[in-house]
């Protein structure tokens, strides 16, 4: 596949956007999800403030499911980060979702660590999130930390290390070019 660049979109709730990726590229793309790596993606937040990544990563964002996971490669192993989320739309080199707050911070040794609950409080009654929203935000979130806990796709080492190898070959052929 020939190095190709995408644009990642998040926004809130309220149709307002949040935060967005640049220098991201994608690996793989199926009928269940988009894999996309990056080296040091220039992040722009909603504020104009902007930002570089620390590190490599691997990004996968689900077409069916309500949630999208960053892979961060690091010396001391990968940790995830999980944001909940809606699943992804994928049109015009751009991946768009809705983020739903709650994060989940998983270490190499699959340690978890659950974030911004206050913020998912706060913004389910700032945004009006239905009754039904927030159940299926609750029932993924048990179903995701059950996946993080049993090592299922995409939380599995060896499947991250498979897509960064395509994603540094694709990099080196593209400077090849």
């Amino acid at each position: 596949m020939a190095l190709k660049e995408i644009v990642i979109v998040s926004f809130k709730h309220n149709g307002k956007v949040h935060r967005t990726w640049y220098q991201t590229y994608l690996i793989q793309e199926n009928e269940n999800y988009i894999v996309c790596g990056s080296t040091h993606s220039l992040v722009v937040e909603a504020d104009g403030r902007r930002w570089r990544a620390n590190e490599p990563a691997i990004t996968i964002f689900f077409k069916n499911f309500w949630f999208n996971v960053v892979c961060m490669l690091r010396d001391e192993g990968i940790f995830y980060y999980v944001n909940m989320a809606s699943p992804c739309i994928y049109e015009n080199d751009c991946i768009k979702y809705i983020d739903y707050d709650l994060d989940f911070k998983v270490n190499p040794m699959y340690d978890i660590k659950v974030l911004d609950e206050y913020e998912y409080r706060k913004h389910r009654k700032l945004f009006a999130y239905s009754d039904q929203l927030h159940h299926i935000i609750k029932s993924k979130f048990k179903e995701i930390k059950t996946m993080i806990m049993n090592h299922d796709f995409p939380f599995d080492h060896e499947s991250i290390h498979q897509f960064y190898q395509a994603y540094e070959k694709m990099i080196a052929e593209g400077e090849n070019k």
